[in-house]
Formats: C-alpha cells, structure tokens, sequence
C-alpha cells in the first residue's frame, strides 16, 4: 500500500471493517499490556512488603525508610495505569472509556416513544 501525497486527507470517510479489527486488536494490546505491567509491579510490592517485614524483625530499622518509599511509588505507579493511561481512540466517550458500537444503542425503542406522543 503506497502514500499518495497528491491527494488531501479526508476524515469524513467511513473506516473499513478492516480498520475496526485492526482498532481493536490494537485496543486488546493496550489492555493486555497493562494487565502485564499491573501484575509485575504488584509482585515488586510483594517483594517489598517481604523485604520491609523481614527487616523489622531483624530489627534494621535503617532499611525500612526506602523501603516504605519504593512501595509507594509502586503504589502511585499502579494508581496512574489505572487511572490515566486509556487507549486512545475515536470512539471514547469523555471519560475515557471506549464507547461500543450497538445498532440497538443509537434507536430508540418504539414502544417507549409512542407513549410520549399522546
């Protein structure tokens, strides 16, 4: 597939079925990844929270000072891949969540309006 640089880019057109794989594949690679990071920064905290408990028993009060801090930037690490980093696509409704494409979604039921009318 070749670039043609002669013509101007229309964003009016309809994405192709193929597109919208593509999108959601790519969206499942974004989700995945997260989980994957998700799960190999709470197995550091576990690490960490071994490494703290173990340290208090042995009475090195010295080590739980940075400790205490690495757990807390996995902490914020994990609460910012939670909370900020969506995909990004042009179906995401204000909040960030990925908006579903539903025939049904978008036409309103006819027996609810025909009580409206009268």
């Amino acid at each position: 597939m070749q670039f043609d640089s002669s013509r101007p880019f229309d964003s009016s057109k309809k994405t192709s079925p193929r597109d919208s794989t593509r999108s959601r594949r790519g969206s499942a690679a974004v989700w995945q990844a997260r989980l994957i990071m998700l799960v190999m920064i709470n197995i550091a905290q576990l690490w960490i929270l071994a490494a703290t408990v173990d340290a208090a028993l042995a009475r090195h009060y010295a080590v739980l000072l940075p400790l205490v801090i690495a757990s807390g930037i996995c902490f914020l690490i994990t609460l910012s891949i939670i909370r900020w980093w969506r995909p990004s696509s042009g179906q995401s409704t204000s909040t960030g969540y990925v908006r579903l494409d539903c025939k049904r979604c978008d036409e309103e039921p006819a027996e609810e309006t025909a009580g409206l009318n009268d």
